[in-house]
């Protein structure tokens, strides 16, 4: 609201005008206060909701991890001619890999040039067009005349985003020459070259790896007769060999997926061999429980997060000594329907029994985790170690039908994530939920957000009352100023005639 100033008044201070407005501001602005204490009620709720939603979001995270790499964690061997990971829920098993070859890129380079910044194109033809084709992709690039020297021709060839890479090198004639590299290894990565528009120039870069003579695999080291084209070949694109039990397969890369279901391969060099014969390199998949106790050491956690900011968020205060109204340090959401409903149902889950998927634990206080009521009665989850150990050990597979279910039955993850996701959303379903709380806390915005307006037309009024009053006292105090002068002047007057 537009704060205010008093010039001199002529009242002679009989009219105190600044304090008199400053009352009736305050006044005024009483009128404020039920609807600031709404406002800050409704943002209040949201910022508690918003914490509430923020725990169960870890809490949901915390369960996945549990369920893809607590239970279902794999560990992989170390190798040396390649490097294996295995994905989340591969079983554990071994096999015997060979790499025989590693994938390679094409690689082509021009005749050696006498200089790299010549113009080697035909400077009479108006336009060129360079294509470059790699695995059916093709792309054009036009070339001005004074785009022909290898170095421009590198240039434009790198700004072009198309699928190789180029480079200008020094000759061993002490001239220079053009070598394009493909972006992608294997046969699949071979590089056509053209040159549309200027016979010229394609005389020094035309390339069609169709024509191009290839070393016989079975005498590799035996000459090659004289190639066709104009550029050479400089490395002959290479597909990966592998053997897995026996099996040879061939890939166009060196990062293979297809070979072992859920398992990647990143080859990094050729086996080694004994003789003529390649040594084979065992690959081993263990299952890895070592980050369970962890995880579950980190469900405790975010589940007892989620009870404090519940307690917090709804906790009751006895009203303050003199005071007929609640007290301010009472939770925003203290008697809030929804957030007790979401409470009772995770504490359910969290106590419950689970009979019929465990012989060993029916719930999970037999395996360590009890519920402890604390002063305060929220409900906490604690945890015995040496149980969980020992449930870990003796016992893992009725530990993990516990948490994760068993037969069609729901474990404590599925219900308690099927719960979070009632209430935060889920963004992986089709289609996509907001959740209980999203609702709730928009509509707690669009209230807020019409208490705001609210206050605004009032303060635009109470600002239009103290103007409205303002001018009443400036006339006020020119109509006593007046009457005093008149005052004044009568007196001056009575007195002349003594």
């Amino acid at each position: 609201m537009a704060g205010f100033s008093m010039p001199g008044l002529g009242s002679g201070g009989a009219l105190d005008i600044p304090v008199m407005l400053e009352q009736i501001q305050k006044a005024e602005e009483s009128k404020l206060v039920p609807y600031l204490n709404k406002k800050n009620s409704y943002s209040n709720q949201v910022s508690s909701w918003g914490k509430i939603s923020s725990s169960l979001s870890s809490l949901k995270t915390n369960l996945g991890k549990i369920e893809d790499e607590g239970f279902r964690g794999v560990s992989v061997g170390t190798n040396k001619a390649f490097k294996a990971t295995a994905a989340v829920g591969t079983l554990p098993d071994s096999f015997e890999v060979i790499v025989e070859k590693l994938a390679k890129a094409h690689k082509i380079g021009t005749a050696e040039q006498t200089s790299k910044t010549e113009q080697l194109g035909d400077v009479s033809q108006k336009e060129r067009t360079l294509k470059i084709t790699v695995d059916g992709k093709e792309t054009e690039i036009k070339l001005a005349d004074d785009e022909t020297s290898l170095e421009q021709i590198a240039k434009k060839i790198n700004a072009s985003n198309s699928d190789v890479t180029a480079s200008v090198r020094a000759g061993s004639g002490g001239g220079y020459t053009l070598v394009m590299t493909s972006k992608k290894t294997g046969e699949d990565g071979e590089i056509k070259v053209a040159v549309e528009g200027d016979a010229k120039l394609n005389d020094v870069l035309n390339y069609d790896p169709a024509i191009e003579p290839k070393p016989d695999p079975s005498n590799p080291t035996a000459p090659l007769p004289d190639s066709p084209n104009k550029m050479g070949t400089v490395a002959f694109a290479q597909n990966a060999v592998i053997v897995v039990d026996g099996e040879r397969t061939t890939h166009s890369s060196n990062t293979i997926t297809s070979a072992i279901g859920g398992i990647t391969l990143e080859l990094q060099q050729v086996s080694e061999k004994d003789g003529a014969e390649f040594i084979a390199e065992n690959l081993t998949v263990t299952a890895d429980n070592s980050k369970l106790k962890g995880a579950i050491e980190e469900f405790v956690k975010l589940y007892n997060d989620f009870i404090t900011e519940s307690s917090n968020a709804s906790v009751w205060k006895a009203p303050q000594e003199g005071s007929s109204g609640p007290n301010p340090a009472n939770g925003p959401l203290m008697g809030n329907g929804t957030l007790r409903r979401l409470t009772n149902d995770m504490r359910e889950i969290a106590s419950g029994s689970y009979s019929e998927l465990s012989k060993e634990f029916s719930s999970l206080a037999e395996m360590g985790i009890k519920v402890e009521l604390d002063d305060a009665g929220t409900g906490k989850l604690t945890i015995d170690s040496k149980k969980l150990d020992a449930a870990m050990k003796e016992h893992p597979e009725d530990l993990e039908a516990l948490f994760l279910g068993k037969d069609g039955k729901e474990g404590i993850s599925d219900k308690m994530q099927t719960l979070i996701k009632t209430y935060i959303g889920d963004e992986d379903a089709k289609p996509k939920t907001k959740g209980i709380i999203k609702d709730t806390t928009k509509g707690l915005e669009e209230q807020g957000k019409q208490i705001s307006e609210r206050i605004t037309q009032m303060e635009k009024m109470i600002d239009a009352v103290i103007e409205r009053n303002r001018k009443d006292f400036e006339r006020l105090d020119l109509a006593m100023s007046k009457m005093t002068n008149t005052q004044n002047q009568l007196a001056g007057l009575l007195a002349s005639f003594n």
